[in-house]
Order: C-alpha cells, then structure tokens, then sequence
C-alpha cells in the first residue's frame, strides 16, 4: 500500500459511473500530485460464424474498428483536458475489459484503481460486470463508485474496522485520505450478535472494551483528523452498510478478508452490492499478491 500514491488508473467507459470515479480519483490526484492514466477497452471483434458473407454482414455489421478507437482516444483527450494541468496518460486497448484493467494494473504499477460500480448491485447473476471481477483479484486498492460529489472531494468517510486492539493497511490508508481531503472519519467496529459461533480469531473476549481499544489505536496511529468511534452489534455487512448511510458517507474504506472461495470475503462481496456512493477496497498486505485461481461465479 502506498499513500500518497504515484499513479490512479481509472477505467473509463464514458458512463455515469464511470465519469464520478473520474471525478473522485482526479479529486484525489489534485491534493496527493498523483499522474492519471486512463483506458478505455474496446470490445472484441466478433468473427463471422454462419459462413455466408452477406448473412454475416447483415448479422453482425459494426462501426469500423479504426473509428471506434479514434472516436474513444478523442473523447478520452477531451477528458484529460478538463482535468489540466494534471498529468493524464491515455490509453485505448482492444480485449476484454477487466483482464486489460489488470494487466495494466501490473504493467504500470499503479497505486490505485477507480471503476464505475454501476451493475454491483442486485442478484448474483450480475458479477460478470467488470467492476466484480476486478473486485476478485487482489491488488493494490479498488476504489468503486457509484456517485460522487462534483468537486470530487470525499469528505466524509466510514471505516469499517474488524480488529479493535490492531492496526490494519485499511485504517492507515483511510486516515492517509481523511488528512489530504481535510475531512471527518467514523471508525466503525461490529460486534458479533449475542451468541454467535466463531473460531477464536474472531472473538473478542472482551467486546466491551471495544470503543477504549479503538480510542488507544487512533491516538497509536497519531492521526491528525477528527475520528468518531462506533462500536455496535449485529450482522457486520448490514450494520456497515446502514452506518455509511445514516452518516452521509462519501466514502466507505474496508478491507477485503478473503473466504473460502476466494476474494473478496462474505462481507465485502455483499457490502460492494449495496449501492453506497463509493466503497475503497483494500486487501491485507501479507496476501495481497498471492494468486487466487477461484470459481467463477
């Protein structure tokens, strides 16, 4: 994890959601001096399948591929030019549009990566979307989003911390963001429900010293932003989800515990479909860069 980051790829396919994690990341980029790099994927060329050309033609007639990418490198200049005097790479690549998103993840070295969250939400017939494959493959920190605010600032945010007695790379980042934006943060913690059956992992002997543990940590930590504590008990993705909503979150910052089935966890996978503005996955450094070769869903 590294704040302030270098560079924020941000994958643009010139949607509403799209141009809102424009708007966060280039936020972001101002107040940390990060470069932009922006791509848009082109689909595929479709070959001809029926073996009659002028049924082919018919079937399957689409723009010219040259027009497609000289209309997107165009629309992604403009894009670049509202945001000067950053400095903004543009890139247009033919594939499929998350393998690409990784790939140049990797070959760039990025810092960070903003998506549109647009289709997260709903059953689960919907994470074939970009945003959720991405979402699967452990790396640096995804930023999703759904809506963000004009200017771009995420002044608000919510943290949802699952240890109270231990730091983790989602609590530093969060209060990393929180200083450069100049803004609030509401530490969370979740308490499990009364009675409910874990491995010694993830108990708390001692739950209700919860708020005191999270106190020590923050004043460990030595941030310089205005932190709320919150400590409450029940279902940890509903109970995270409500609180960024009764708190006017911009931004909810979480880690992403991996399950058995791979990344991201449970609570995660449920929390990224509840259509809050803006969610900022991070994954724990030690396994961060191991290879999950998981199910698809």
């Amino acid at each position: 994890m590294n704040w302030p980051p270098k560079r924020i790829l941000v994958g643009m396919d010139f949607s509403e959601s799209a141009r809102s994690a424009l708007r966060a990341a280039g936020g972001l980029a101002r107040r940390t001096r990060a470069a932009l790099d922006l791509v848009h994927v082109l689909p595929e060329t479709q070959e001809l399948v029926t073996g009659y050309e002028p049924l082919d033609a018919l079937l399957f007639r689409r723009a010219d591929p040259e027009e497609l990418r000289a209309h997107a490198r165009s629309e992604l200049e403009k894009l670049a030019k509202e945001l000067a005097p950053l400095d903004v790479k543009i890139h247009v690549v033919q594939g499929q549009a998350a393998v690409e998103i990784l790939a140049l993840r990797e070959l760039l070295s990025v810092d960070l990566v903003a998506l549109g969250a647009a289709g997260l939400r709903g059953v689960r017939f919907v994470l074939g979307s970009v945003a959720d494959r991405v979402l699967r493959r452990p790396g640096c920190p995804l930023l999703l989003v759904r809506e963000a605010p004009p200017t771009g600032e995420l002044k608000t945010s919510v943290i949802a911390q699952e240890y109270p007695d231990r730091s983790t790379p989602w609590l530093e980042l969060a209060l990393h963001i929180a200083h450069d934006e100049r803004g609030e943060v509401v530490l969370l913690h979740v308490l499990p429900p009364r009675g409910y059956a874990s491995d010694a992992h993830h108990v708390d002997l001692e739950p209700e010293r919860a708020p005191e543990k999270l106190e020590w940590l923050v004043r460990e930590l030595d941030s310089t932003v205005p932190v709320r504590i919150l400590a409450v008990r029940g279902d940890p993705a509903h109970q995270i989800t409500e609180t960024a909503r009764e708190q006017g979150a911009d931004l909810l910052i979480m880690g992403a515990e991996r399950n058995r089935d791979g990344w991201p966890g449970r609570v995660t996978d449920r929390v990224a479909r509840a259509g809050l503005p803006a969610l900022l996955v991070v994954w724990p450094e030690v396994e961060a860069d191991e290879e999950y070769e998981g199910r698809e869903k």
